[in-house]
């Protein structure tokens, strides 16, 4: 009876049914990673996986500042209520802003990729790889941001596949073709890589062309304070994703590229523990922001309980397989990968303490406390970048791990306290 209430209750069976379309598009993306990541590993070895991590991180942090933290205040104007038109010509507005910045920053990557390479990592077969992605950058920069808009129209199934599917299942479908047809070559992996994001992006605008034209130039935003109210979530996306790739690149700095390649494929596996968060999250956000400036607060909290149950649940489980099949699991990749056992173990429990402590970040951005989790983030990065920098000196890889765990655990404990208040209120 109780399974039955939660069915019936529209909110709730929109954050499953939805969650659930976010959830199998996710797990697809993971497979067809997993499989992008086995090819690479096995015809190329950890070393060229390391590379592509490398790059790959170039392209998401080079991505984030460009997007200004403009996608996430798209999540919130397009999810309120009779704010379409409004939204959308804010829209057409900031796109020539962004463009101009990715165009700086994906060149600055491309001309100094042999510096990068060999000043910083210590390997100069990185400089192709980054010269490959840098283009992605641009592409990549609007991909998310035409995500947002369709997250914010509630659109959330096309909102998976450009945000989480559709990167790595094109990946794999263009090394295929290459493998078939061509001699085996490393940098066909970014190659591929680089000709998927391409086509995400033209996937992305087709729908956005679907759902926002014909073109509205009026609106009530200006610019500039625009910009300005979207740069504390910049700040908050951005400290995220550092916590997020800092380990990867600290590893980049001190390690051979073939640890990375051994650390990348362990992140991987333990990344499937926030599958269930990350899918009911692209749901939740928008009708978290819509309850709370509705002034619905009991379904604000509602949904707050549900989904932090849901996520509790099934992250308990995932953590559960992955611990009692580790060896196994990496097993599959080569025995080396036996070797980073304890890191698969570190990193799982760091990552549930999203499940644990609920949609903190998404209750804290929706409701106007951006500032405050970008406080929180910021003081986390400290401390995940001191631990790095500390840690893989002494245990190498195991200590970064420890590190990245660390540093998950403490801001997602500090934000959760905080937004025990904002609930309250």
């Amino acid at each position: 009876m109780r399974l039955k209430g939660i069915l019936e209750n529209n909110d709730y069976s929109e954050v499953l049914k939805k969650g659930f379309i976010a959830l199998v598009i996710r797990v697809l993306g993971f497979l067809f990673g997993y499989l992008f990541i086995y090819f690479t590993v096995k015809l190329f070895g950890a070393e060229t996986q390391g590379r592509l991590s490398l790059s790959f991180s170039f392209m998401i942090i080079g991505s984030l500042f460009c997007r200004l933290g403009i996608d996430v205040n798209f999540v919130k104007i397009f999810s309120t209520p009779n704010n379409f038109n409004n939204a959308k010509g804010i829209y057409f507005k900031t796109v020539p802003l962004v463009f101009g910045l990715t165009l700086i920053v994906a060149s600055s990557v491309f001309l100094f990729s042999d510096v990068i390479s060999t000043k910083i990592f210590h390997d100069k077969e990185l400089s192709l790889f980054l010269k490959w992605t840098s283009p992605c950058i641009v592409l990549f920069t609007f991909i998310l941001l035409n995500a947002s808009v369709l997250r914010g129209l509630r659109k959330n199934a096309i909102y998976s596949f450009l945000f989480n599917g559709g990167r790595f299942i094109f990946s794999v479908l263009f090394l295929g073709f290459f493998l078939l047809l061509l001699p085996n070559n490393p940098v066909y992996t970014v190659i591929s890589h680089t000709l998927a994001i391409l086509t995400l992006f033209f996937i992305s605008f087709y729908y956005l062309k679907k759902h926002l034209f014909p073109l509205v130039k009026t609106t009530t935003y200006r610019l500039k304070p625009f910009i300005k109210d979207s740069l504390p979530m910049l700040f908050s996306a951005s400290m995220i994703v550092f916590l997020g790739w800092s380990d990867t690149i600290v590893l980049g700095i001190y390690e051979s590229s073939e640890t990375v390649g051994f650390y990348s494929v362990v992140l991987k596996i333990a990344a499937v523990t926030s599958f269930s968060f990350q899918a009911i999250d692209s749901i939740l956000a928008p009708k978290l922001s819509n309850s709370y400036h509705n002034g619905d607060i009991v379904l604000f909290k509602k949904l707050i309980k549900f989904s932090t149950i849901v996520n509790i649940i099934v992250a308990t489980i995932v953590v559960a397989l992955i611990l009692i099949f580790r060896e196994f699991i990496l097993g599959f990749f080569g025995e080396d990968f036996m070797k980073v056992s304890l890191v698969l173990v570190i990193l799982c429990v760091g990552q549930m303490f999203n499940a644990i402590c609920g949609p903190v970040g998404s209750i804290l951005q929706m409701t106007g406390y951006q500032k405050i989790f970008q406080n929180i983030l910021f003081f986390a990065l400290i401390i995940n970048i001191v631990l790095n920098i500390s840690l893989v000196k002494l245990y190498g890889v195991d200590g970064v791990a420890f590190a990245t765990a660390f540093s998950l655990a403490f801001w997602n404990i500090t934000a959760y306290v905080y937004t025990k208040k904002v609930i309250r209120n």
